[in-house]
């Protein structure tokens, strides 16, 4: 059975896999490996809560299996625990000190950590035991870019191509350190290597595209960006950058759509928000742009250049007197930053949340992917294609074959809580209905629709850890669909952490 489960996660099947693996715990609990690899099948399904729990129980039964530790440490990146990540490979090394992979992943994941002295420390580790591999220098070059040396950054970097010229990490960090510079042309000419090797890399053309831009090959620039969108959509930065570059060129309808995106995926993004305004203020929709004015200035008080905005946008439908409001606030701002007073207004401070945490007077910037992984890759034998079919998240209802697979312990007390939850969530009792679906667990806990309602209703309850916790649970025992809502809502969970 375990076999069969490997070759279905081989394959791609990892539903599939988790129900052989289920068969096999059932059967025979005190193995480590099929928790291992039901653990491994929940990562390909974006379950990180589920992979991390199953590896601990991996783990709990085999502590000297390094694979255990590598992949709930590649969970826990994805869950944001950078520092109990760190912690996996540094078990994993004293496991297996000989594995490269290891060694690279808990280095970068000091570096994200920002704990450059201990990653480097290791680093010189991974240099010193592997001279011969490129691996460690592109990562020695990448901690020394981060500490602002780059000089010393240039030689490992240099150092990284030399022993391997087909780094593409390697070019890509080299193509950075010339954008620092201006050197746009030979950044442009190093991230061609790096696409023409990984053509399938979303950020170097995002970052190709910067270098286009500043050379006013604004064509190709948007060749660029939309090569990137066609493979990775739901690029952030990709649809910043069209959009800005589209304004640029005087695309504005075009350009609203890109900043439409954005905001649907992400409504706290200000600068999205704002760009979005002055474009609807060019093509003369005055009143939407006064709304998104309105939305940034709420966010950033002290951004007078929105007042300005808002005022000119409501005289041209009319407001005389709004828009004396925000030209004389404007005005008393500006004076009292003169003489060095201060205001009600410039007393507060500029709120900050999530994508909008650059600063708002950049509104207008282009920016580099730097949120992909070019030059900070975790090293992994991770393979497979995650499962991905469009699902309703509406809830489970109450039906005679509920559960027909999962009965075993007192079915019909706990069939009775599930449908009063059912009713009470509908009549918009949710906290009510959580506390009955807890009864209907308890009394059977492989209760796997009960699972599955009580995640959707924590969900809207935003409990979305111990949601994700439910929901992994639902799919172990069955439904599938499940994985497909954990990986919708794994994002605000690593927000939250």
């Amino acid at each position: 059975m375990i076999d069969i489960g490997r070759n279905a996660i081989y394959f791609d099947d990892y539903v599939l896999a988790i129900h052989y693996f289920n068969l096999v715990i059932n059967s025979k609990p005190y193995l480590y490996e099929p928790y291992f690899y039901r653990g491994l099948a929940k990562f390909y399904l974006d379950d990180f809560t589920g992979a991390e729990s199953d590896c601990s129980k991996a783990i709990e039964k085999n502590p000297f299996y390094p694979n255990s530790y590598q992949v709930r440490g590649l969970a826990r990146i994805k869950l944001n625990k950078l520092d109990k990540a760190a912690e996996d490979y540094g078990k994993a090394v004293e496991v297996e000190p000989g594995n490269r992979s290891l060694w690279h992943n808990l280095t970068i994941c000091y570096l994200q950590m920002d704990s450059m002295q201990m990653a480097d420390s290791i680093c010189d580790i991974i240099i010193k035991k592997w001279p011969k591999q490129s691996e460690g220098y592109t990562i020695k070059g990448q901690i020394k870019l981060e500490t602002g040396d780059t000089i010393m950054a240039e030689q490992f970097i240099d150092k990284a191509l030399e022993v391997d010229k087909y780094n593409v990490p390697a070019m890509v960090a080299k193509a950075m350190l010339l954008v620092k510079r201006e050197n746009y042309k030979e950044a442009e000419s190093m991230f061609d290597e790096a696409l023409r090797l990984q053509p399938k890399h979303a950020g170097n053309y995002i970052n190709r595209a910067l270098c286009r831009y500043h050379q006013n090959n604004y064509r190709g620039a948007m060749q660029d960006y939309d090569q990137a969108l066609s493979i990775d959509p739901n690029n952030f930065i990709g649809h910043y950058n069209r959009g800005l570059l589209r304004a640029n060129v005087g695309e504005d309808n075009l350009a609203i759509e890109d900043f439409n995106f954005i905001i649907e995926k992400d409504p706290d993004d200000m600068m999205a928000i704002f760009n979005r305004a002055t474009l609807l203020d060019n093509i003369g929709e005055y009143a939407e742009a006064i709304r998104d004015y309105t939305t940034v200035i709420k966010e950033y008080p002290k951004f007078l250049y929105g007042y300005q905005r808002r005022a000119a946008a409501k005289r041209k439908i009319g407001d005389i007197n709004g828009a004396r409001r925000d030209e004389d606030h404007v005005l008393k701002e500006e004076i009292a930053h003169r003489y060095g007073y201060a205001t009600a207004t410039s007393r507060q401070k500029n709120k900050t949340r999530k994508q909008s945490e650059r600063n708002i007077d950049d509104y207008q910037s282009l920016v580099v992917a730097d949120d992909e992984e070019a030059t900070k890759q975790y090293s992994s034998e991770i393979r497979g294609k995650v499962q991905n079919k469009n699902v309703e998240t509406t809830l489970i209802k109450p039906q005679e074959k509920t559960s027909k697979l999962y009965n075993e312990v007192a079915p019909d007390d706990a069939m009775k809580y599930f449908e009063k939850a059912y009713e009470l969530a509908h009549n918009g009792n949710i906290a009510e209905a959580i506390v009955n679906l807890d009864i209907a667990i308890n009394t059977n806990p492989t209760f796997a629709e009960a699972y599955y309602n009580r995640g959707l209703l924590k969900l809207l309850s935003d409990q979305t850890e111990a949601a994700i916790q439910d929901l992994s649970k639902a799919g172990e025992l069955g439904i599938y669909s499940a994985y497909n809502i954990i990986k919708k809502n794994t994002r605000k969970l690593t927000i939250k952490n």
